[in-house]
């Protein structure tokens, strides 16, 4: 059907995507020095600290985590790290289009722990309270058995509360999605990101460096 010559044709529709999850993933130059390093340092610092006893009151089940004073760790490698993760956030706050005009800050404070899952450990669906970004950065990840889905993944919820509550079979608005971690690979997310790891099946350690990281103003 042709439009009248009195009148114009309607704008073409539209199909706008808002309220997008920002989420950084890249990979640390000469990562495979520094995780030798890094890997010494926390086998090391396993030994010295007692095993897990945070029990349900943080995310990890099984496995073993240190206390949130890593950066403070003296060890060359840490130093490095931190110049990375510094780094990383600064590219995700100037580069993505969501914020780029507001990512005048003045400076960074950041609290760093490590983790140390093996077999049959993960980490319970949780967020990282009161902090701006959620830094993990992976030191090894061990030899994964093959046979179970997902494993050792990170994996993200859909953190928008609203969208569970529809639960009709065959479309859902919420959703998962997971990431298969690698050494090198570090992650920079929004604090409030809900987030999970899944059991870790098979041999060696799953190594990570989280950080919280607060702007201050």
């Amino acid at each position: 059907m042709s439009t009248p010559e009195n009148q114009t044709a309607p704008p073409a529709p539209e199909l706008l995507m808002n309220f997008a999850v920002p989420l950084l993933r890249l990979f640390v130059p000469n990562a495979e020095a520094l995780n030798r390093d890094l890997k010494a340092i926390l086998l090391a610092k396993e030994k010295e600290m007692p095993a897990n006893t945070f029990g349900k009151t943080r995310s990890n089940m099984g496995g073993w985590r240190s206390n949130k004073d890593v950066l403070h760790w003296d060890e060359p490698a840490i130093k490095t790290l931190q110049n990375e993760i510094v780094k990383a956030v600064k590219l995700m706050m100037h580069n993505g289009s969501t914020f780029k005009d507001r990512a005048k800050f003045g400076g960074l404070n950041m609290v760093s722990f490590a983790n140390i899952n093996r077999n049959g450990s993960y980490n319970v669906t949780h967020a990282h309270a009161q902090v701006h970004w959620a830094v993990v950065y992976y030191v090894e990840t061990g030899r994964p058995e093959p046979g179970y889905p997902n494993n050792g993944h990170i994996a993200f919820q859909d953190s928008r509360v609203a969208a569970t509550g529809l639960d009709t079979p065959g479309f859902t608005f919420n959703q998962e999605f997971s990431i298969e971690p690698k050494p090198g690979m570090m992650l920079v997310f929004p604090g409030w990101l809900y987030h999970s790891v899944y059991p870790f099946f098979g041999e060696g350690e799953r190594m990570s460096i989280a950080t919280n990281v607060k702007l201050l103003p």
